[in-house]
């Protein structure tokens, strides 16, 4: 509705409030409503959209209504069952309240994995403070026999959500609760310090040094992500293992760090958990990777050896070169028969990544530092940053070069079906005109692949230190991954 000056809007009461919010309606932001007069003033009520930008949207989109057409509004310090602030009228002790209705609500969108990772800090540590957890024969999870919703954790959790997330708690239940399970099974009988999340914590120390570290090659460590997946630490005795790490992060060196964290995995002092969420009714595993040169880890059950693949493993999808024109366009490597694991190679930003995934799993296995794809491309055409492509439909036709590595691609088993150079630089064109960043994605797209399958097509080759073309698909996954026997990466356990 239009907003009224100032000076011209009416003292807000329940009765003209009221009557102006029913001709807001029936629907607003395209979310169904009704209002009615409660016992602390006017209820709004609505199903959940699903989303927390729709829920937002929604109600930001009442209040900017009602303040732009009403005086004596103000934003109250009163918080509704969701711990929203709401709206309070100055002239009688009344509120504008929301009822949002999440029966049977389909939540979309991910949480920050800060949210999770902290929620799961809050159960494993009721765990082992005396909290057995169980399931029910409906899958409904119990601490001492109780629901979960009657245990003080459960307030834990909603302080830890807050109000924009604390719809989707139920969505994280069932995976908190094979995540404590699985870790009392492998290391319930050591007494751990309670887990901390937050400023004190062992990725936020890690976060602060990791870049006085480097590889072997002398390439400093760019940043905590890019060497260690763990989300959480546990820690027996934190200043005693802080002060040895301090001391080891005078050496600077990566691996020798790798080998000082196997070694407090091994006393079990120290371990590094990278989590993933667990679909409901599937049951958890614990596993160790990156610490193959470990007699003592590698000989338990919860190692876990990588998988190898040879070119007859791998599968190549890049039709998204010449179809579709929404912004996710993903290409794809696939691993094995089914395709247990895969990669989507997609833009993000103006440029592109390699974001590993895994069949039928909740979350992402993680992303392939861009800086390692390009010293495997070095001296080809590939290149990470989109600057270096076409910026434009006259530049690309002056550039011969996308005809050959094009034409390249579409002579391959996977181009069937493409249409000519000449067809797809209309179809460019057209895109280019709707989308630039999508069109120019494109190109690097066709960058990477000619530059990868020119060189890592058979089974044996010789580029750099890779001897057969395998190494480069499976380094591309299990560096996404961090997951290698190699010396880069932090040795860890993963719960997913």
């Amino acid at each position: 509705m239009p907003i009224i000056p100032q000076k011209d809007r009416p003292k807000a009461t329940l009765i003209n409030v009221g009557d102006f919010l029913n001709q807001l309606g029936p629907k607003f932001k395209n979310i169904n409503f009704k209002v009615s007069m409660e016992k602390r003033g006017l209820e709004i009520y609505f199903k959940h959209p699903g989303t927390i930008k729709g829920l937002n949207d929604f109600k930001g989109g009442i209040f900017k209504e009602l303040k732009g057409n009403f005086n004596g509004l103000n934003s109250s310090n009163v918080l509704d069952k969701d711990g929203f602030k709401i709206i309070k009228f100055q002239s009688v002790n009344k509120f504008i309240d929301f009822n949002v209705d999440l029966k049977g609500v389909e939540f979309k969108g991910a949480i920050p994995a800060y949210v999770h990772e902290e929620g799961t800090t809050k159960i494993i540590n009721r765990a082992l403070k005396g909290g057995k957890f169980s399931e029910d024969d409906k899958q409904n999870i119990l601490i001492n026999n109780k629901p979960i919703k009657d245990d003080r954790v459960y307030k834990e959790l909603i302080k830890v959500f807050g109000p924009l997330y604390k719809p989707r708690i139920s969505q994280w239940i069932w995976t908190f609760y094979q995540q404590q399970k699985e870790w009392l099974n492998e290391y319930g009988k050591i007494t751990w310090d309670p887990f901390i999340f937050g400023e004190d914590d062992f990725v936020k120390f890690f976060e602060k040094h990791i870049t006085k570290l480097e590889r072997e090659t002398g390439q400093k460590v760019q940043k905590y992500e890019d060497w260690n997946p763990s989300d959480i630490w546990a820690v027996k005795g934190m200043s005693r293992v802080k002060t040895l790490l301090k001391q080891q992060l005078k050496k600077t060196s990566l691996f020798e760090m790798n080998n000082v964290l196997i070694k407090l995995m091994e006393s079990e002092d120290l371990v590094g958990i990278s989590l993933k969420m667990v679909k409901q009714g599937q049951d958890a595993k614990l596993q160790l990777y990156n610490v193959d040169k470990s007699p003592i880890l590698t000989s338990l059950k919860t190692f876990k050896k990588l998988e190898e693949y040879k070119m007859s493993d791998i599968r190549f999808r890049y039709n998204n070169i010449w179809e579709g024109d929404t912004s996710y366009m993903p290409t794809n490597i696939y691993f094995g028969p089914s395709g247990k694991y895969y990669i989507d190679v997609k833009r993000k930003g103006n440029n592109i990544q390699f974001a590993t995934r895994i069949k039928g799993g909740a979350a992402q296995g993680g992303v392939a530092p861009i800086s390692m794809v390009a010293d495997a491309l070095k001296g080809t055409d590939f290149s990470r940053s989109h600057l270096d492509c076409p910026q434009t439909p006259e530049e690309l036709i002056e550039d011969k070069h996308f005809k050959v590595m094009y034409e390249f691609l579409i002579k391959r088993k996977e181009g069937k079906g493409a249409p000519s150079y000449n067809e797809w630089q209309l179809y460019w064109e057209k895109m280019y005109k709707k989308n630039k960043r999508n069109a120019i994605v494109r190109l690097m797209y066709i960058k990477f692949w000619y530059s990868s399958l020119s060189i890592f097509s058979n089974e044996k080759c010789s580029h750099k230190d890779f001897k057969e073309s395998s190494e480069f698909w499976t380094d591309l996954l299990y560096t996404g991954m961090k997951m290698t026997d190699e010396k880069d990466f932090a040795p860890h356990a993963k719960i997913s």
